[in-house]
């Protein structure tokens, strides 16, 4: 009688790999990136959901983390190693994680305000007399009202 082995494949985790890198893969995507903020609208520290990018992807404008509880509004290098600062706008006075946000009000002046509500920073913004109808961030860096 002949005794027939056959080799048995190796036990390569192939499936867990691919399933491992599709879940760390949809956990950078949740964190949204919006190309404009229109009137009315605004972002928080807290929620993660507040980013303006380029269009080219270059840039990216929203809260910048600099120690503990203490963010920046600011826009940075979307693909620098340590998210070079082009531009802040509370330099002097950073706003608390939580409660904090950046709204472009009805009378499109872009607010930031901290945790009591006190505004840290607005912009000036006397482009058209009724004011900006959405903010963006250009391929240049430049955010636009």
């Amino acid at each position: 009688m002949a005794y027939h082995q056959t080799a048995s494949s190796p036990k390569c985790p192939c499936f867990l790999i691919l399933l491992v890198i599709t879940v760390f893969c949809c956990c950078f995507a949740t964190a949204k990136t919006q190309k404009s903020l229109k009137r009315g609208a605004s972002f928080s520290v807290e929620d993660d959901s507040g980013f303006l990018t380029s269009p080219d992807k270059s840039f990216t404008c929203g809260f910048y983390g600099v120690g503990t509880n203490a963010y920046w509004f600011s826009i940075w290098f979307t693909n620098s190693e340590n998210k070079t600062l082009v531009w802040m706008a509370n330099r002097d006075r950073p706003v608390n994680a939580l409660g904090s946000r950046v709204s472009l009000s009805r009378d499109g002046t872009m607010v930031l305000t901290d945790v009591d509500g006190k505004i840290v920073w607005e912009s000036s913004t006397n482009s058209t007399p009724t004011g900006a109808e959405r903010a963006e961030l250009l391929n240049s860096g430049n955010l636009l009202f």
